[in-house]
């Protein structure tokens, strides 16, 4: 059940009609207080899928491969959302965000992990897709390491 709110939340989001950080002059946003609220809870939602697999790989919890193969798969979609909440105009620090003046002061390195995070996750449904843990942990790896790196980077 839990696995299809996620999805279904995962859908909404997207329908609502992603834009890439190219397009930083068209947003879906009325203000930055709702861009902030969107990424935040797009990156929630991220660390939902990520926390339920982390739990897999580590071995905390029984390792079922079609539960993590659909929250790969959710976490690949959900790896687009959180970006363009950052591109709007007064959506920078001081919104009751954890995010840092850097993001905006490194943009160019900001996108390129963000665009490598997204590739990562895309990475991990593939290897998902095949059952295998030996496949699936050196996929998770490198997209919890990049995913931390960016929040020691430019999360408070």
């Amino acid at each position: 059940m839990k696995t299809l709110l996620i999805s279904g939340a995962a859908a909404a989001l997207l329908s609502f009609g992603l834009i890439s950080t190219a397009n930083a002059d068209k947003h879906a946003f009325n203000d930055a207080e709702s861009a902030v609220d969107y990424r935040q809870k797009g990156f929630s939602l991220i660390r939902n899928n990520f926390v339920a697999m982390g739990e897999m790989v580590k071995g905390e919890v029984d390792y079922d491969a079609a539960i993590f193969a659909q929250r790969a798969n959710d976490l690949a979609r959900l790896s687009h959302i959180p970006w363009q909440g950052f591109i709007v105009e007064g959506a920078q620090p001081g919104n009751d965000t954890d995010a840092l003046p850097e993001i905006w002061d490194n943009w160019d390195d900001f996108k390129e992990r963000a665009e490598s995070f997204i590739s990562d996750t895309q990475n991990l449904a593939e290897a998902a897709a095949g059952g295998s843990m030996d496949d699936i942990k050196p996929a998770f790896m490198a997209a919890a390491k990049n995913c931390k790196g960016c929040h020691d980077n430019y999360k408070d």
